[in-house]
């Protein structure tokens, strides 16, 4: 098929080379997060373990801070924390895919790396396709001739038909996709043996009515003798990505639900994918923020981070994400620490805002708030009582403004690790049992937490971490 497209990853390459940004000149950039060179990212897509190392892509317009016909950006990593950037992997040069090469993911077979990925182009019909791409060497990729491998979505969905996660299950793989129909968010899956050639299986799971009206980002996978379909619902109020956790009668296509809930209670957390890492273990990286958002990092040129990696783990029938001991196991420095001691009422530890790390463990009946600062204009304030978390943005000068309040779950002590990395919030209650992710712009870089009450504590400690 001959290419329609000015959209090449030679340009994309180019352009890059010609404007990227020094991180170290940006205050709001994190230190430790994905983020793109220049211009504007979303979601993750195609992570992966291959030969030794993590593969990361994302959604990518490297020509603004604001989204436009996707491209796919590409970084690895050795460690989960040092990423580096590779070239452009995907533009979109085809006319199945003249509106953009959408999210997808990656698999690897024969040791070669490949790409399942949605050509989006809204001047045609099915505007929406699934498409394959290509390579020896990880870096350079080749898309298939035969694109679109997936030519129309099924009778039971609609032209909302993306987001392809591929997965190998009893040694066939199966390409789960997101759609709708009448307003019913669904996913369906297909077979294949080879990764070109697709048979239709059905539908996976459906929204009972409440769940959403489209599905995007599925994701399936097995996890602690469980199956676990996350999925990014559309039109559902106070909800930004969800699990269903049961077991799946793959012989006649049926899905027995367990418990199903939020993965991430915070406001700024969307479309995550997860794969499976050489240690064995199921790892989730998610867009770090939501559309309609403030995105105040386009006063610098960029716009959009991905989630520190995320360790699964299912505890109780429910899925519970931790911090990777790559994370835990990096140098830090003490900023501020005591053990089994009252915080006083006032008092104030001061420190450059980089990377920081605060971890408390208290009685669940103590109480306690903590405001930071870079002047008493702009403050993010932390609070904790009768068993909810209040995070309130409210006083901060620049970012969305709000309060959420999070249920922490019943436990006779509560564990709230707090990893602030520049721009970046997550927050992770007793282990990982829950988390909320939350983007933050301070207008200094030098910050104040203060007490506001005073509260006993068995641990509290602020660490700076340091490459």
């Amino acid at each position: 098929m001959q290419k329609i497209s000015d959209y090449t990853v030679q340009a994309a390459n180019q352009y890059i080379q010609e404007h990227a940004l020094s991180s170290s000149e940006l205050p709001y950039h994190p230190s430790f997060h994905i983020t793109a060179p220049v211009g504007w990212i979303n979601d993750p897509n195609g992570l992966v373990y291959f030969r030794g190392e993590y593969h990361a892509f994302f959604q990518f317009y490297p020509y603004e801070s604001e989204w436009g016909p996707m491209h796919w950006g590409h970084v690895k990593s050795k460690d989960l924390v040092h990423w580096e950037h590779l070239p452009t992997a995907l533009a979109p040069e085809y006319e199945y895919e003249k509106g953009g090469c959408f999210s997808g993911s990656a698999v690897v077979q024969d040791d070669k790396l490949y790409l399942i990925y949605t050509g989006h182009n809204a001047e045609r019909s099915p505007k929406e396709v699934q498409c394959v791409a290509v390579s020896e060497d990880g870096v350079t990729f080749e898309k298939l001739a035969s694109n679109p491998v997936v030519v129309a979505p099924p009778a039971k969905g609609s032209e909302d038909f993306r987001d392809p996660k591929v997965t190998l299950i009893d040694g066939t793989w199966h390409m789960i996709v997101g759609t709708c129909k009448d307003g019913i968010g669904k996913a369906v899956y297909y077979t294949s043996d080879n990764l070109e050639d697709w048979t239709y299986g059905g539908v996976l799971l459906e929204s009972n009515g409440s769940q959403g009206t489209m599905w995007e980002c599925p994701d399936f996978f097995s996890l602690d003798g469980y199956d676990i379909l996350i999925y990014s619902p559309m039109e559902l109020e106070n909800s930004k990505t969800r699990y269903i956790l049961g077991q799946w009668d793959k012989e006649n296509n049926r899905f027995e639900t367990i418990h199903e809930d939020e993965i991430d209670v915070g406001p700024d957390f969307y479309a995550p994918q997860t794969f499976e890492d050489g240690q064995g273990r199921r790892l989730l990286i998610g867009w770090m923020n939501m559309w309609e958002k403030a995105f105040i990092e386009k006063e610098e040129g960029w716009a959009g981070a991905l989630t520190m990696p995320r360790e699964l783990r299912i505890v109780d029938e429910k899925l519970h994400m931790q911090v990777p001991k790559e994370w835990k196991n990096l140098q830090k420095k003490e900023i501020f620490q005591f053990e089994k001691k009252t915080l006083k009422e006032e008092t104030e530890v001061s420190f450059d805002f980089t990377t920081i790390v605060l971890e408390t463990t208290l009685d669940r009946e103590t109480a306690f708030q903590l405001d930071i600062s870079s002047s008493p204009e702009d403050t993010l304030s932390l609070a904790y009582q009768d068993g909810e978390l209040t995070v309130d943005r409210s006083g901060m000068k620049k970012g969305d403004k709000d309060v959420t309040r999070l249920a922490v779950p019943d436990s006779e002590t509560v564990q709230i690790d707090a990893y602030i990395d520049h721009s970046s919030l997550e927050l992770f209650i007793n282990g990982g049992e829950k988390a909320a992710t939350f983007r933050v712009y301070f207008e200094k870089q030098g910050v104040t937490l203060k007490s506001r009450k005073a509260a006993n504590f068995h641990s509290f400690s602020i660490q700076k971490l340091e490459k």
